[in-house]
């Protein structure tokens, strides 16, 4: 990245209103700009220009209980270990959560169970299944309108029904 490029980011954050506490993350993919702010397990993540503010509805919080069971019941639709990028979308999307996909994986697999899982969420799955299919770096209500497939799709939107169930 170019000296004055990066300059602009700087001072686009600055404006922003957005606290840089730690290391500052930039990372180009083919189609997206992803920055990353992480400090302390605190992170902030902005792509392609959109960020979460003040303006944007507060997300709730999602216990460990109701994330585990709706692994559970969602498991019929995993198709591979790859799945857990679209449960970690839809957590990063839907609910409070640190962006931190190793942390995430960390998490899943520390999870109480009560049914046997078909797939594990061993490190590297998340980051491996970003790597692979650049749809997960778009927000899940846009995944259908850029060529999601329909495994994903379905996926997504039986966790977001596991997750509204109380």
């Amino acid at each position: 990245m170019k000296k004055e490029d990066l300059q602009q980011v700087f001072e686009a954050i600055g404006k922003s209103g957005i606290h840089v506490a730690g290391d500052l993350v930039l990372e180009k993919h083919v189609e997206h700009e992803v920055a990353n702010v992480e400090a302390g397990g605190i992170g902030i993540q902005i792509i392609n220009g959109e960020k979460t503010s003040a303006t944007t509805p507060e997300k709730k919080e999602l216990s460990a209980e109701k994330l585990a069971k709706a692994i559970e019941n969602c498991q019929e639709y995993f198709w591979g270990s790859a799945s857990y990028a679209v449960v970690f979308c839809v957590c990063r999307d839907d609910y409070k959560m640190t962006p931190n996909m190793s942390a995430f994986e960390r998490k899943v697999e520390l999870l109480s169970y009560k049914k046997e899982r078909n797939y594990v969420c061993k490190t590297g799955t998340i980051t491996n299944a970003f790597s692979d299919n650049n749809i997960y770096y778009s927000h899940i209500d846009k995944w259908k309108e850029e060529g999601a497939d329909e495994r994903q799709i379905i996926l997504r939107d039986e966790l977001r029904n596991e997750f509204s169930k109380d």
